[in-house]
C-alpha cells in the first residue's frame, strides 16, 4: 500500500516537471523542436504515467540478516522470609575449639523459593484505528473511478448519438476526394466516411472503428478537400490514440492540476503537428486556402447560431 502511494507520488512529481518543461518548449519552440517532436515526448511521458508501478521490482527471496543477542537473565523475586532447614550441622569442626558455631562457609542451609517475576500489565491493542495511507489510497481510487466512469458514460452517449444521427456520405464529390487523398497518403486501412447531423466541423472519432464525420451540406469544393486531408493526416499520425492515453493519465493523476493542463497541451500540439504534416504535402500556393479553412472551422465552433 505504502509502496503504491510512494510510486504514484514520485511519478506525478516527475511528470509535473516534464509537463512544465514541454510547456516551456512549446512557448519558445524553434523549428527543430516543433510540435511533431513534442508529440513524441508527450507519448513517452504518457506511457510512463499510464501505469503507476515501479520500473524495477523489489528483489525478493533475500534472507534477512539475523543477529543473535544474549537473553537477559530473568528477574528473581526474593522471598520475604528465609527459614532455616532442619539439617544436620556441618561435621567439620570449627576453628574456635568445636563449640558448634556455624562456620563462615555457611553451616546452615536455607530453602529459597525462587519465582519468576510476573509480567506487567499488557495494554490492549487499539481497534478501529484507520491508517492514513489506507485513507489516501481509497480516496485516490475513488477519484480515478469517478473520472473513468464519467468518461465512459460520455463515450457511450456519443456512440448512441452517432448510431441515431450518422449515415454514410452519399455525395460523390466527397467520396472521390476521400478516396484520392487516401491513395496520396498511402493508407491501406481507412476510416469510414460518415455525415452527422449537428456537427459544425469535420472530426475524426473512434479507436477501433475510426470514422471521419462531416457536417451536413456545409462544406464543399476546396474547403472539403483540405478538411478531409487534415482529418486523414490525424488518422495517419494516430493522434487519437495519444489523446486517449492522455485522458487515461489524467484520470489516474486527477489530483494533479498539471495533468489537466497536459491534456490541453496534447490537444494543441497534435493539432499543430497535423497542420505541419498537412502543409508539407501542399504546394505553397495552397497555404493561404488551408489557413482560411482552419479559420473558418474555428469561427463555426465559436458561433452557437451556425448549425
Amino acid at each position: 500500500m505504502n509502496q503504491t502511494l510512494l510510486t504514484l507520488g514520485g511519478l506525478t512529481l516527475g511528470g509535473s516537471a516534464a509537463v512544465l518543461l514541454l510547456a516551456l518548449a512549446g512557448w519558445g519552440a524553434k523549428p527543430r523542436y516543433g510540435a511533431r517532436w513534442r508529440c513524441w515526448a508527450w507519448l513517452l511521458l504518457c506511457l510512463r504515467l499510464a501505469i503507476p508501478l515501479p520500473l524495477m521490482p523489489q528483489a525478493q527471496g533475500r534472507a534477512p540478516i539475523q543477529v543473535d543477542l544474549p537473553t537477559p537473565p530473568a528477574a528473581i523475586q526474593q522471598p520475604a522470609d528465609l527459614t532455616p532447614s532442619h539439617t544436620s550441622p556441618d561435621p567439620t569442626p570449627s576453628g574456635d575449639g568445636g563449640h558448634g558455631q556455624p562456620s563462615a562457609s555457611g553451616g546452615e542451609k536455607y530453602d529459597v523459593d525462587i519465582q519468576p517475576a510476573s509480567p506487567g500489565p499488557v495494554e490492549p491493542e487499539r481497534e478501529g484505528k484507520i491508517a492514513l495511507p489506507q485513507v489516501l489510497l481509497e480516496v485516490w481510487l475513488l477519484g480515478a473511478g469517478l473520472m473513468l466512469g464519467w468518461s465512459g458514460l460520455a463515450h457511450i452517449r456519443f456512440l448512441s448519438y452517432l448510431r441515431r444521427w450518422s449515415a454514410p456520405v452519399s455525395d460523390e464529390e466527397a467520396v472521390q476526394a476521400f478516396s484520392h487523398l487516401g491513395d496520396q497518403l498511402g493508407l491501406g486501412r481507412r476510416p469510414r466516411l460518415l455525415t452527422c447531423q449537428g456537427l459544425k466541423v469535420p472530426m475524426l472519432v473512434g479507436l477501433f472503428r475510426p470514422a471521419v464525420l462531416l457536417p451536413k451540406g456545409s462544406i464543399a469544393g476546396e474547403e472539403l478537400g483540405l478538411s478531409l486531408l487534415h482529418e486523414l493526416t490525424h488518422f495517419r499520425r494516430r493522434d487519437i490514440w495519444l489523446k486517449t492515453i492522455s485522458l487515461w493519465v489524467n484520470a489516474l493523476h486527477w489530483f494533479n492540476p498539471l495533468m489537466w493542463y497536459m491534456v490541453r497541451l496534447v490537444e494543441r500540439d497534435t493539432e499543430l503537428a497535423c497542420d505541419e504534416d498537412t502543409l508539407r504535402r501542399l504546394p505553397q500556393d495552397a497555404y493561404s486556402a488551408y489557413g482560411q479553412t482552419i479559420l473558418a472551422a474555428v469561427a463555426r465552433l465559436h458561433n452557437p447560431d451556425d448549425l
